[in-house]
Parts: structure tokens; C-alpha cells; sequence
């Protein structure tokens, strides 16, 4: 085998083996994915552990915001199950009425889940329309 052939074979399995643990690094340990259950998945398994991921959707008419601007309850729900949240931070601009929602957080002894996390999507803000607007003809005279 000549020496210019082994230093290539060398140098490729270098490389493979450097992306193979770094492939494992970052698959391990518990930030290494990212996971939530749903609403239902939560209560069946009465998980209360700190740092739980939670995902659904805002029950509408169940905002509550406190006076302090930084506190809000809602109720969430997968279709399933409901789950009373309460959450103390920076509320994000599209947390609204049935918005999709993921709180990060722990259950209390009271059933409320309190969260420190709190992410929200409004799905119809970013979806595009069924139907284009139609657009006048251009005038040809």
C-alpha cells in the first residue's frame, strides 16, 4: 500500500470517527433532545418532576393576566386533557386564545402546573390564505 493511500484511509476515518462522537455528545445527557409530552401524556403519568415539557393548546376564554403584567393563568388542553398553568415571565406576543403552546415547568401539590417556560405559536398568523386576493385586470385600452 503506498504511503499517500494510508494517509488518506487515516485521515477519513479520522474525520468519521470525530463526527461519530459528536453525533453522541450531543444525543446525550437530558438537553441533548428535546422532548414534551401532550396534556393527556402528563396527567396519565403524574409526572412531577422539575423540568417537564408540556405541549397543547390555550382553552379559549381561559386567560387570566394579573395585574403585575408578568403573571397570567390559563387553562391548556390537548382535546384530551386540561391542565391549569400558571406562569410568571415575558408573556410572548402571539400567546392567545387556542394558540399551540409548550410550558417547561413542574406540577405543584395544588394540580397547578407552574412554569417557567413559556413558548406560544399562533398557527393562523403564519399560514397562508386559501385563496389568493384577486387582483384588478390591467387596463389595455
Amino acid at each position: 500500500m503506498n504511503p499517500q493511500r494510508t494517509k488518506f484511509l487515516l485521515l477519513g476515518a479520522g474525520i468519521v470517527l470525530c463526527m461519530g462522537v459528536l453525533l453522541v455528545t450531543a444525543m446525550s445527557g437530558s438537553d441533548g433532545l428535546v422532548y414534551y409530552l401532550t396534556v393527556s401524556e402528563f396527567l396519565e403519568h403524574g409526572d412531577d418532576a422539575s423540568g417537564v415539557r408540556v405541549n397543547g393548546r390555550v382553552a379559549i376564554g381561559s386567560i387570566e393576566r394579573l395585574a403585575s403584567g408578568e403573571d397570567v393563568r390559563f387553562v391548556m388542553s390537548d382535546g384530551r386533557g386540561t391542565l391549569p398553568v400558571a406562569y410568571h415571565g415575558i408573556v410572548p406576543d402571539t400567546f392567545v386564545d387556542d394558540a399551540d403552546v409548550v410550558v417547561e415547568g413542574r406540577l405543584r401539590a395544588d394540580g397547578v402546573f407552574e412554569a417557567h417556560m413559556l413558548l406560544a405559536k399562533c398557527p393562523s398568523k403564519y399560514e397562508s390564505a386559501d385563496e389568493p386576493p384577486s387582483r384588478p385586470a390591467p387596463d389595455v385600452s
